[in-house]
Formats: structure tokens, C-alpha cells, sequence
């Protein structure tokens, strides 16, 4: 079974480093957004996996990740961010989005490892 992800980075070099990383984790299908507001047109494709950026041009992506389980709420979120910022990141965990990855050489590597867990659990349940 094919698991969608849906992808919202607005940094193009980054969102293709991101998908090339997912590339590698067999059964997906991962569809890129720029803005918060592409991804809200597509979001009745209920996506297993949304990895959000919070620096959008359009909307908070904290905000993104609210409206995302208001209308898919089995899809898991992660979020993918230069924010350092400790308040930040505990605001986006309280919120239940347990991972924050911090824009860094090793994000490649774990968003990877996230999300083959997130869809090993999902095909196990």
C-alpha cells in the first residue's frame, strides 16, 4: 500500500533535498507544496505523513498543522525548521507534533528514519 506524504517546504533546494531523502523509503508517494495553501486544496487526499516548514510565505506552519488535523486527523505531523528556538519547539510538541527537526546536515537522515517508523506503525496497526 502506497502512503502519501505531503511535503510544505518553500525553499525549492531544500524541498528537493527533503524528497530525495524520502525517495529512498519504499511505498510512498510524496507530493511538494510551496504554500500552506496549496497543500489545504489537497488536503481530502488525507496524507499519512505531512512534513511542515513553519516559515511559510502564506501561513504559520504551526497554524498548518492545526487546520491539517481538523481535516485529516489520523495524519501524522513532523516538522522541518531553521527555528532553534526552545519556546517554539515546545509550542509545536504541546500541540502533538512530537517531532521537530532542526534544518542541519543530519535532518536528511532522520526525517527518514521518522518516517519509516511512522509507516511501519501504520501498516502493523
Amino acid at each position: 500500500m502506497k502512503h502519501k506524504v505531503f511535503l510544505i517546504e518553500d525553499n525549492l533546494t531544500e524541498g528537493f533535498l527533503l524528497r530525495l531523502a524520502l525517495s529512498k523509503v519504499e511505498n510512498l508517494e510524496i507530493t511538494h507544496f510551496k504554500t500552506g495553501s496549496e497543500l489545504m486544496e489537497k488536503i481530502d487526499e488525507c496524507p499519512s505523513v505531512a512534513i511542515v516548514d513553519l516559515n511559510l510565505p502564506d501561513i504559520n506552519g504551526l497554524d498548518l498543522i492545526k487546520e491539517i488535523k481538523k481535516k485529516s486527523v489520523n495524519t501524522k505531523s513532523i516538522v522541518v525548521s531553521a527555528q532553534r528556538d526552545i519556546e517554539v519547539i515546545a509550542t509545536v510538541q504541546s500541540e502533538g507534533t512530537p517531532y521537530y527537526l532542526v534544518k542541519s546536515d543530519s535532518v536528511l537522515k532522520n526525517l527518514k528514519s521518522i518516517v519509516e517508523d511512522f509507516i511501519f506503525s501504520m501498516d502493523h496497526q
